[in-house]
Parts: structure tokens; sequence; C-alpha cells
């Protein structure tokens, strides 16, 4: 019994690894949090902050309310004798991104490499730990200290490489955000 439960209690130890939260506050003023980069809007993702969990970390101060004038407050009090010239400028083209761009010292394809590497490492990673609690048996099969010890320690080395991998994600979502990235090449 005591086995089973050391057992349960190992293969639950990347369950409780440590969370990051993010937060972001919206133009009306409300503030949003989240554990996960990817629900945060698109818009918001460059100014979203990162807290890990247990940390104390400043947060922004909420992003002013813009005023909203009335059709009333907006027109003039006199109509001028002579017209005005309409200055209108033109709207500024978003500028064009393809694979080649680059951001930082990375075109954006070696960005969207790159994620897509760390993503499917994480993915195999977990698919390990999935294939060791299936070789860990059902809890009614009685495991060999030798087979246990086995478990035990590929348990651990596949919690610290998913951990180390989950960092550098993290680091590469940092990276990605400080230099603009657009999100679509973060995926």
């Amino acid at each position: 019994m005591k086995q089973l439960i050391l057992i349960a209690t190992l293969l639950l130890l990347p369950c409780l690894a440590e969370a990051a939260a993010y937060s972001w506050t919206d133009p009306s003023g409300t503030m949003h949090f989240t554990d996960d980069l990817g629900s945060v809007p698109k818009k918001y993702r460059a100014r979203a902050v990162r807290q890990a969990a247990g940390e104390d970390a400043m947060l922004p101060a909420p992003l002013p309310v813009p005023a909203v004038k009335t059709p009333e407050a907006a027109a003039p009090a006199t109509v001028p004798s002579q017209p005005v010239a309409q200055q209108t400028t033109p709207p500024a083209a978003e500028p064009v991104v393809t694979p080649a761009t680059r951001f930082g010292d990375r075109t954006a394809a070696e960005w969207q490499t790159e994620f897509r590497g760390l993503r499917q490492k994480l993915t195999q990673i977990q698919q390990q730990q999935e294939q060791l609690r299936n070789d860990g048996g059902d809890g009614k099969t009685l495991l060999t200290r030798q087979k246990i010890d086995e478990i035990n320690t590929r348990n651990k080395q596949l919690y610290e490489e998913y951990e180390t991998t989950r960092l550098r994600f993290n680091q590469l979502v940092e990276q990605a955000n400080k230099v603009g990235l657009p999100p679509e090449y973060g995926q």
C-alpha cells in the first residue's frame, strides 16, 4: 500500500509544477487574468504581464478610459464665414510581415520553427510521461523494487526535461514579445 501511494505521489509531481499567470487590462479598465498566454487576446499579448506563482509582481496601472465626445460637444459653437480646408491624413498602412521579415536576430520563419520545435518537444515529453504512468500499472499489480526505482528515476528525468523545455518556451515567448513578433508566428 505504501508503494502504491509513493508511486501515485511521484507520478503526480509534474502536475504540481509552478504555473505562471498573465494579466492584462482592456481599454475599459477591466483587468483580466489567465494562466495561458494563448487565451490572451492577440492585441493585448505584447502588453500582458507575466507573474510567476508566489511572486508579488507589480501590475501596470489600468489604461485610461478615453473620453467620449458627444456630437454637441464636438461641433463648433459658431460656423466660420469662410470654409476651412479639411486636412485628412491617410490611414497608416499596416506593415507587411512575411516569413523573411526580421524580428530581432531571426526571421519570422525562424521564430515560428523554434516555437513549433519546443511545442513538439513538450508534447513528446508528455506522451513519455503518460507511457510511464501506464507502465506503473493500475495499482493492483505488485511491482518489483527494481521496477519502482526505474519508474521513479525515469519520472524524475522526464519532469526535469519538461521543466527545462517549458522555461525555454516561456523565455522564447518573452523574447518574441520584446521584438514585436506577430502572434501568428508564435503558433
